[in-house]
């Protein structure tokens, strides 16, 4: 359950992630620049003190936006934000960014004891190969964060993910997996009907349907809402499975829906390629 608010403490978002747990969510995702962790701290606490989950129980996620070669130091201050001796999974947020030192940065981290795992976001197949080759990485990501979906598949990403390092590989997660929901670039098309068949079959939302795809490939899903009945319905997620020809289906469909059958580009990829552009036009410069 990823959580985002404003820049003040949010009682809403307090209640909506302690709702989230009470329903029997254990992942909370939240990050530097989503101005959250407090929000989620307090929420942890409460729930801790009322006896509904233990610490252990739950399965922390933040990420660091900035200052990668500082992640020791920002890692401590998300953790007093968060009231939390350790997270269980800080991610670095994007890779702008020396590659090689921020990794070695995080590792310290882990070294430490202040994480148990430690991954990145947003993350393409250059930038995954730059910081496998860096001379002081010994760990690998665990996991990469991306924006996902039939319109995302990022194909070749997820299929350098899983053969990377020799053979032990790096887990994809899913943000945006309901995009073709709530920000669909082609209603009516192929992709939608694809999905509305699939979902009458199942008797399901066309939602759930997008997030079983990702489940099915081993794509781990996150999502939002402040909704209790949303939440409720989304774990329904793991009443039905999809068959390998509805994953084909959808994800054929997802490719027929484009234009000249490319895929979109993620507005984080889209970001980050920006600074690297830029970053190579000022050495020429």
């Amino acid at each position: 359950m990823v959580l985002t608010a404003s820049d003040t403490i949010d009682r809403n978002v307090v209640e909506a992630a302690k709702t989230a747990i009470r329903v029997g969510y254990r992942h909370l995702d939240t990050a530097e620049m989503y101005q959250t962790e407090g929000e989620l701290g307090i929420a942890i606490k409460e729930m801790i003190d009322e006896g509904v989950v233990k610490r252990e129980d739950l399965f922390v996620t933040t990420k660091i936006s900035t200052e990668y070669a500082l992640a020791e130091k920002k890692i401590e201050i998300s953790l007093k934000k968060l009231g939390l001796d350790y997270v269980d999974f800080p991610l670095l947020k994007g890779p702008d960014a020396d590659l090689q030192a921020a990794w070695a940065s995080m590792q310290a981290v882990k070294a430490s004891g202040k994480a148990r795992s430690i991954g990145v976001s947003n993350f393409e197949e250059s930038h995954l190969a730059t910081t496998l080759a860096g001379p002081q990485t010994q760990i690998v990501p665990s996991t990469n964060q991306i924006e996902y979906h039939p319109y995302m598949q990022h194909r070749e990403l997820v299929r350098f993910s899983k053969d990377c390092a020799e053979g032990r590989g790096i887990a994809v997660s899913a943000y945006g997996a309901m995009h073709p929901v709530t920000r669909n670039p082609n209603p009516g098309g192929p992709l939608d009907q694809t999905l509305t068949k699939i979902a009458e079959r199942h008797g399901v939302s066309v939602g759930l349907v997008c997030f079983r795809w990702c489940i099915d490939q081993g794509v781990v899903v996150v999502t939002t809402s402040l909704r209790e009945e949303r939440m409720k319905e989304y774990l329904r997620v793991f009443d039905f499975k999809l068959s390998e020809d509805e994953v084909k289906d959808i994800s054929d469909a997802g490719i027929e829906s484009l234009p000249n059958g490319e895929e979109l580009v993620p507005r984080a990829v889209q970001y980050h390629r920006r600074l690297e552009a830029e970053k190579e036009l000022r050495k020429t410069s």
